[in-house]
């Protein structure tokens, strides 16, 4: 069955920038990453398919916060790590990073002094042995490879469905870099499209995002979306983000490739 037609624009319950009109385009550099104040303490790791993880050897090695980094060996990024934990007694810890898709991931080192990375949680987890390489091969890697800071840099900011199968879904630059550049996406599972955005508005009532196709509007209270194209409104039922974070970055389609985690494939 044909879908139903998709009208474009919304008005959010999240707070954004008021007259974001028309944004340019704005290419958000893939920074490099320091990693010389702990560069001494860091162990450079390699799974069966030859992809590459530097991480810290030891617990606070970095210092203040934890690193993880994952590649091919010439460009490596940083992992978003969200915590994690250690036994001091046996040398064991874990790390654990942002992986949407497998419902979290994990790196680190069990009682027994072997590296791992496991990807998923509960009975879906799988676990790989990580191998640490030659000192000569380890010093190659962290004198030439080209460390960066955290892949992917958008995040998710509302997601509705009509009563028809259709998805509404609002994406943003992440708070570390602007919090600004919203997209909008409409479509049935798996076929979103992207609408051009003419404006954004926020005042006291809510925020409206408007497409050259009609409007998507998340009231304030939180408990009301509806989607406007002409005089036609169609109410829609808002979807919470955290409890939908592998239909956002899997099943709805809207993000194709890597999101530079070691878990995107698992």
């Amino acid at each position: 069955m044909r879908a139903a037609p998709i009208a474009a624009a919304i008005l959010a319950v999240f707070l954004v920038p008021s007259a974001e009109a028309r944004p340019k385009k704005k290419v958000v550099k893939d920074a490099p990453e320091d990693i010389s104040k702990y560069k001494k303490d860091l162990v450079v790791l390699t799974d069966d398919e030859g992809d590459i993880y530097v991480m810290e050897s030891k617990w606070g090695a970095a210092g203040d916060e934890h690193v993880a980094f994952f590649g091919d060996g010439k460009v490596l990024h940083k992992q978003r790590i969200s915590g994690g934990g250690a036994d001091g007694s046996t040398g064991q810890f874990d790390l654990n990073f942002w992986s949407p898709r497998s419902n979290g991931g994990e790196i680190g080192r069990n009682p027994k002094g072997e590296y791992y990375l496991t990807c998923g949680r509960g009975d879906e987890a799988e676990t790989v042995t990580l191998k640490q390489m030659s000192d000569a091969d380890s010093k190659k890697i962290l004198d030439t490879a080209s460390f960066r800071k955290v892949f992917w840099k958008r995040g998710a900011q509302a997601l509705a469905r009509d009563d028809s199968g259709n998805y509404y879904f609002v994406d943003r630059m992440r708070d570390e870099y602007g919090g600004k550049g919203h997209r909008i996406f409409a479509g049935p599972k798996g076929g979103l499209k992207e609408l051009p955005m003419t404006n954004v508005v926020s005042d006291s009532v809510g925020e409206i995002y408007a497409t050259r196709k009609g409007e998507l509007r998340f009231v304030t209270d939180r408990s009301k979306a509806m989607w406007i194209k002409g005089t036609a409104k169609t109410e829609l039922t808002i979807i919470p983000i955290e409890d939908n974070i592998g239909l956002i970055y899997g099943d709805l389609g809207v993000y194709d490739g890597s999101l530079g985690t070691p878990c995107d494939d698992m």
